[in-house]
């Protein structure tokens, strides 16, 4: 039934976007149009995860954790919905920016600075607005003292190293916890550089190695905060990486599949068996090779029987990062709402579901055009992506 939810309030929201002209002034035609239009299913499905578990939590308990296991379910759509965004997104990512190593001719310094500098102006002003609206809605309800400890832990948080707490106010309270993410996109992104090098001075006999090796590397990393970090971390995600520098470098195999509907068809399947199937423990290997098969046939083009070029789903793949970021806290107002105002049954859990998609939509356009935007402009003035690449990035080479 929530599925149901979801996917009625998401065609909603999509039609009101489309007749109040969503699209005007962030439509981006260029790049490949199909990841655009993925990047905003993507973004969306992470959000309807945060607002289901609250939905759901108004009439029963909430058990769709780690330990949960069924073979099939709507209840493994609840435990898979935010890690088919997230591993999809590391994929993106991954074909993206390892395109970067096909610089043959800039030198080391320089794609280093250029690519540091990209990341930065494209990542860092929205995450520390998301991170100043946390703040004013901590002090605001009184949660957030400011003293020595709090100010430590803002400013660690501001730079991707710190906890879900300032103090003793809980930040993923209002931001949903999703900046765990970004601390393994950074270590992909820095990286690069290094593999750069190394690549270089062996004359690419090894690049897939040392890429291979670097994702073996992060995994690792992504294990140890698992194990010891103070937020939460899952490290599987990390494989994505993987498959994202395959699709880019068998890209020629796969346009195979850019006009194929055959193809097209079997993504739809494999999602929804994906999104419906146990990634318990291992089984999270099965729920890989499903966005795998996926991944590479939307890197190729197809657009999945025309959806992901929809105009308006494209535009929200535009500012899916500010999405990404800001759903959360759209969320946080929405629970605000008195429970005694809200009817528990499933039609009011859909306007409620529908409202939630269109405010996060619109907060996420506005964040875009005036937090996002003016930096990515003034980025863009120079070329920052790998000029050899085959295949053209969208202009900001945003995996969100």
């Amino acid at each position: 039934m929530y599925v149901l939810i979801m996917v009625v309030s998401f065609c909603l929201a999509l039609l009101f976007l489309r007749a109040t002209g969503f699209h005007k002034g962030v439509y981006n035609g260029s790049g490949i149009k199909s990841i655009s239009g993925l990047r905003a299913l993507l973004a969306s499905i992470v959000a309807f995860s945060h607002l289901v578990h609250y939905l759901y939590s108004l009439d029963g308990n909430w058990i769709f954790d780690k330990d949960y296991f069924v073979w099939f379910s709507e209840g493994n759509f609840f435990v898979n919905a935010g890690k088919f965004g997230v591993l999809l997104f590391f994929m993106i990512s991954a074909f993206l920016f390892y395109r970067w190593l096909d610089n043959d001719g800039m030198p080391a310094s320089q794609l280093t600075w250029k690519l540091l500098k990209s990341r930065v102006r494209r990542i860092v002003p929205m995450f520390w607005f998301s991170g100043l609206v946390i703040i004013l809605v901590g002090l605001a309800q009184g949660g957030l003292h400011i003293n020595a400890h709090s100010i430590t832990d803002a400013v660690l948080w501001l730079l991707f190293v710190g906890s879900y707490h300032m103090g003793d106010f809980l930040t993923a309270d209002v931001n949903a916890g999703v900046e765990w993410t970004l601390r393994l996109e950074w270590l992909l992104y820095l990286s690069i550089p290094l593999i750069f090098v190394v690549n270089r001075a062996t004359s690419g006999k090894y690049k897939t190695l040392l890429i291979l090796g670097s994702i073996g590397a992060i995994f690792c990393v992504a294990v140890a905060l698992r194990l010891w970090g103070k937020t939460y971390t899952d490290p599987r995600p990390v494989l994505g990486f993987a498959m994202g520098y395959f699709a880019y470098t068998w890209r020629d195999r796969l346009a195979v599949f850019k006009q194929s509907r055959i193809a097209g068809v079997v993504c739809i399947l494999l999602a929804i068996f994906a999104l419906a199937f146990t990634s318990n423990a291992f089984w999270y290997l099965v729920f890989l090779c499903c966005l795998t098969a996926i991944f590479f046939v939307v890197s190729s083009g197809n657009s999945l029987l025309g959806m992901l070029e929809n105009k308006t789903l494209m535009s929200i793949g535009e500012v899916s990062y500010s999405l990404y970021l800001i759903h959360g806290v759209v969320l946080y107002f929405i629970k605000q709402i008195p429970l005694s105002m809200v009817p528990h049954n499933m039609v009011v859990y859909t306007l409620i579901s529908t409202l939630f998609f269109v405010l996060s939509f619109y907060v996420a356009k506005m964040t875009y055009l005036y937090v996002e935007k003016p930096f990515i402009g003034s980025s863009n003035k120079k070329k920052v992506a790998a000029e050899v690449a085959p295949t053209k990035q969208d202009r900001t080479g945003n995996p969100y």
